[in-house]
């Protein structure tokens, strides 16, 4: 049976770590290794990146290497909190029957009610920094700051981009929402054949160079290829089914579940960088039962930490992606 509704619970620092854990670390881009982790940025890392040739031919004396340069960015987590207010009553019949364990599919059951609220928020706590990670004040519309799909956390991968647009590889801005075609100005072949046959040498000769782009643009990749090879005006069924295409010319694609529709990467997967701090004290899940102050049957659910992105190598990357 369901413990006491009674649930007022604050957790910080170390001790809010199960809570904001799973939270941060559940999101698709951060447990599939789409994006570099890094758990214990108090406030500021500095990744420094040594570009140059180093090898010369051997003599007798010191000769330093004159070409070599160092450069530096600086990755800034963002402090962050979700703050929501629940009627425990439309909980109340889930965590009941929980307890039951009829139907239930999970190792676990949370062990009381407010460590369920926690997880529930946790999940969407999840959802949105793995949107965020991608296009956080981003539109994948128009590459503007807001609108489109944009999430005004942190600044996303797309947005460093923008900003930093002097700086990249390759950078092209395409009309209208992709098509799965090979039209010359909508179609996503056409587009992935500029992402990769535009991309700096340094990135097409590179062998962990991966391909990123939404769920919705491998449905229309799929959909294209499909098309390529079948010539009654159907599908082919070797596209349409469970094989979908995990490469294109080579290098691999990966669909992180928060990248920006109408949006292309080629890049390696270690340049994207997602910081956290999953000890600081800023940390804070709590559960407040608002029934001893309001007389309501609400319960407020409250989590503070903190995120952010940063790239590591403009110069290397390619991008195509919706303008207008």
């Amino acid at each position: 049976m369901a413990d006491s509704l009674t649930i007022t619970s604050t957790y910080a620092g170390e001790l809010a770590l199960p809570y904001i854990a799973p939270a941060i670390l559940a999101a698709n881009s951060i447990a599939n290794n789409y994006v570099s982790l890094h758990e214990g940025v108090k406030k500021n890392m500095v990744m420094k990146k040594l570009a140059g040739s180093t090898i010369q031919a051997a003599g007798c004396d010191f000769n330093s290497t004159a070409d070599m340069t160092l450069t530096e960015v600086i990755l800034t987590p963002t402090e962050l909190m979700v703050n929501e207010q629940f009627c425990k009553k439309e909980f109340r019949q889930d965590w009941e029957a929980l307890q039951t364990g009829a139907g239930f599919i999970n190792d676990q059951i949370p062990p009381n009610f407010q460590a369920f609220l926690l997880l529930f928020l946790a999940n969407k706590v999840q959802e949105g920094i793995e949107k965020a990670i991608w296009h956080g004040n981003y539109n994948s519309t128009d590459g503007s700051t807001s609108g489109g799909g944009a999430v005004s956390t942190f600044d996303g991968v797309m947005r460093r981009i923008i900003v930093g647009q002097s700086d990249m590889g390759f950078d092209l801005g395409v009309g209208n929402a992709f098509t799965a075609d090979a039209d010359s100005n909508t179609g996503i072949l056409t587009h992935l054949d500029r992402l990769v046959g535009d991309a700096p040498a340094v990135t097409q000769n590179d062998p962990n160079a991966t391909i990123v782009m939404s769920r919705k643009s491998l449905f229309l990749l799929q959909r294209a290829m499909a098309g390529l090879v079948d010539t009654s005006g159907g599908y082919s069924p070797s596209f349409v089914g469970a094989a979908n295409p995990s490469t294109f010319l080579g290098f691999n694609i990966v669909t992180p579940a928060g990248m920006a529709n109408d949006t292309l990467l080629l890049s390696r997967l270690d340049n994207f960088h997602f910081g956290t701090d999953l000890t600081s004290d800023f940390n804070q899940a709590a559960v407040v039962d608002m029934t001893q102050t309001d007389a309501s049957d609400n319960v407020r659910v409250a989590m503070r930490f903190t995120g952010g992105v940063q790239i590591a190598d403009l110069s290397s990357i390619s991008c195509v992606r919706r303008t207008s």
